[in-house]
């Protein structure tokens, strides 16, 4: 079975694929075509001015995902 992997954590998402394919659970293709490197990028700097919001409702978006942080901390502790 062929499987495309999309790497989102370039580097740890390497090691473990290195490791897997030592232990003959996957092998790597060189040849494929789709195969591309990204260098690695800060969310901040990529996502950087993605939303154009005005202060209020930055500060509303800001609460809402605060409020959401606080409740997936409380839930998986």
């Amino acid at each position: 079975m062929i499987v495309n992997v999309e790497v989102l954590r370039h580097e740890e998402a390497l090691n473990l694929l290195s490791h897997m394919a030592r232990f003959g659970l996957i092998r790597f293709d060189p040849s494929c075509e789709n195969a591309t490197t990204v260098p690695s990028e800060k969310l901040s700097k990529r996502f950087a001015g993605a939303l154009r919001l005005s202060d209020t409702r930055r500060e509303e978006f800001q609460s809402i995902v605060r409020e959401g942080r606080l409740e997936w901390t409380r839930d998986t502790c």
